[in-house]
Protein backbone atom coordinates (compact mmCIF):
# COMPACT_ATOMS: atom_id res chain seq x y z
CA UNK A 1 0.00 0.00 0.00
CA UNK A 2 1.32 3.14 -1.07
CA UNK A 3 0.59 6.91 1.04
CA UNK A 4 -1.51 8.04 -1.58
CA UNK A 5 -3.56 5.06 -1.45
CA UNK A 6 -4.05 5.29 2.28
CA UNK A 7 -5.16 8.49 2.34
CA UNK A 8 -8.13 7.75 0.14
CA UNK A 9 -9.58 5.40 2.53
CA UNK A 10 -12.23 6.14 5.69
CA UNK A 11 -9.51 5.40 8.30
CA UNK A 12 -5.95 6.18 6.72
CA UNK A 13 -4.28 6.11 9.77
CA UNK A 14 -5.62 2.61 11.10
CA UNK A 15 -5.21 1.45 7.14
CA UNK A 16 -0.97 2.59 7.59
CA UNK A 17 -0.85 0.83 10.54
CA UNK A 18 -1.97 -1.83 9.87
CA UNK A 19 0.22 -2.27 6.79
CA UNK A 20 3.11 -1.75 8.52
CA UNK A 21 1.95 -4.32 11.30
CA UNK A 22 1.87 -6.89 8.32
CA UNK A 23 5.59 -6.26 7.47
CA UNK A 24 7.00 -5.77 10.96
CA UNK A 25 6.16 -9.08 11.88
CA UNK A 26 6.79 -12.41 10.07
CA UNK A 27 3.44 -14.38 9.38
CA UNK A 28 5.05 -17.18 10.74
CA UNK A 29 6.66 -15.10 14.08
CA UNK A 30 4.30 -12.51 15.61
CA UNK A 31 7.20 -11.47 18.21
CA UNK A 32 10.66 -10.75 16.62
CA UNK A 33 9.82 -7.15 15.53
CA UNK A 34 11.12 -5.92 11.94
CA UNK A 35 10.72 -2.21 12.52
CA UNK A 36 13.30 -1.49 9.91
CA UNK A 37 11.53 -2.70 7.08
CA UNK A 38 9.59 0.40 7.41
CA UNK A 39 9.71 3.23 5.58
CA UNK A 40 10.16 6.54 8.02
CA UNK A 41 6.69 7.67 7.31
CA UNK A 42 5.10 4.22 7.86
CA UNK A 43 7.57 3.91 10.79
CA UNK A 44 6.25 7.37 12.26
CA UNK A 45 2.69 5.80 12.07
CA UNK A 46 3.88 2.48 13.24
CA UNK A 47 5.16 3.97 16.33
CA UNK A 48 2.69 6.65 17.18
CA UNK A 49 0.39 4.42 17.07
CA UNK A 50 1.90 1.82 19.30
CA UNK A 51 2.69 4.13 21.93
CA UNK A 52 -1.01 5.30 21.94
CA UNK A 53 -2.63 1.85 21.77
CA UNK A 54 0.08 0.85 24.79
CA UNK A 55 -0.73 4.02 27.05
CA UNK A 56 -3.98 3.67 27.06
CA UNK A 57 -4.43 -0.18 27.88
CA UNK A 58 -1.87 -0.49 30.64
CA UNK A 59 -0.53 3.20 31.01
CA UNK A 60 3.48 4.12 30.63
CA UNK A 61 4.39 0.97 33.02
CA UNK A 62 3.32 -1.11 30.13
CA UNK A 63 4.39 1.18 27.56
CA UNK A 64 7.76 0.58 28.65
CA UNK A 65 7.30 -2.79 29.45
CA UNK A 66 6.60 -3.76 26.07
CA UNK A 67 9.03 -3.55 22.40
CA UNK A 68 7.25 0.17 22.20
CA UNK A 69 9.60 1.38 25.02
CA UNK A 70 12.48 0.50 23.35
CA UNK A 71 11.63 3.50 20.81
CA UNK A 72 10.74 6.23 23.11
CA UNK A 73 13.71 8.63 22.34
CA UNK A 74 12.89 8.13 18.75
CA UNK A 75 9.07 8.76 19.89
CA UNK A 76 10.09 12.14 21.00
CA UNK A 77 10.91 13.21 17.72
CA UNK A 78 7.45 11.23 15.99
CA UNK A 79 5.27 13.08 18.84
CA UNK A 80 7.10 16.48 17.80
CA UNK A 81 6.83 15.78 14.27
CA UNK A 82 2.89 15.28 14.46
CA UNK A 83 1.93 18.39 16.85
CA UNK A 84 1.61 16.04 19.51
CA UNK A 85 3.32 18.42 22.12
CA UNK A 86 1.40 17.32 25.53
CA UNK A 87 2.26 13.68 24.64
CA UNK A 88 5.82 14.49 24.00
CA UNK A 89 5.96 16.66 27.85
CA UNK A 90 4.39 13.27 29.18
CA UNK A 91 6.61 10.82 27.56
CA UNK A 92 9.84 13.74 28.49
CA UNK A 93 8.51 13.33 31.91
CA UNK A 94 8.13 9.57 32.17
CA UNK A 95 11.42 9.16 30.64
CA UNK A 96 13.54 11.18 33.36
CA UNK A 97 12.88 8.46 35.93
CA UNK A 98 15.28 6.61 34.17
CA UNK A 99 18.63 6.74 34.40
CA UNK A 100 20.14 9.73 32.32
CA UNK A 101 16.22 10.16 31.33
CA UNK A 102 16.61 7.33 29.05
CA UNK A 103 15.19 4.05 29.36
CA UNK A 104 17.35 1.30 27.78
CA UNK A 105 16.73 0.10 24.17
CA UNK A 106 17.21 -3.28 25.47
CA UNK A 107 13.74 -4.28 26.31
CA UNK A 108 15.65 -6.92 29.27
CA UNK A 109 17.68 -3.94 30.58
CA UNK A 110 14.68 -1.58 30.32
CA UNK A 111 12.51 -4.16 32.67
CA UNK A 112 15.26 -4.14 35.06
CA UNK A 113 15.40 -0.54 34.80
CA UNK A 114 11.65 -0.81 35.93
CA UNK A 115 12.46 -3.12 38.64
CA UNK A 116 14.79 -0.50 40.17
CA UNK A 117 11.97 2.30 39.69
CA UNK A 118 9.44 0.40 41.34
CA UNK A 119 11.38 -0.63 44.30
CA UNK A 120 11.02 2.93 46.03
CA UNK A 121 7.17 3.34 45.49
CA UNK A 122 4.60 1.59 46.86
CA UNK A 123 3.81 -2.01 46.15
CA UNK A 124 1.78 -0.56 42.70
CA UNK A 125 4.76 -0.62 40.21
CA UNK A 126 2.92 1.89 38.13
CA UNK A 127 2.85 4.24 40.61
CA UNK A 128 5.94 6.59 39.45
CA UNK A 129 3.46 7.03 36.30
CA UNK A 130 -0.14 7.58 37.45
CA UNK A 131 0.02 11.13 37.46
CA UNK A 132 1.00 10.69 33.59
CA UNK A 133 -1.41 8.36 32.85
CA UNK A 134 -4.20 10.11 34.35
CA UNK A 135 -3.00 13.48 32.25
CA UNK A 136 -2.56 11.21 29.11
CA UNK A 137 -6.04 9.56 29.29
CA UNK A 138 -7.82 13.13 29.11
CA UNK A 139 -6.99 12.90 25.63
CA UNK A 140 -5.72 16.46 24.92
CA UNK A 141 -3.50 15.58 21.53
Amino acid sequence: MQFSEAVMLEGPGFAIFTAALNTVFDADDGMTEHIERLTAEARLVYLVWCFDGEIHNGGFDQFFHNAPGGYATELLTQLATVGAGISHDLLTRAMALFPEAAPARDRAVRVKQLERLAQPQSPDARQPWAALDQQFWKYED
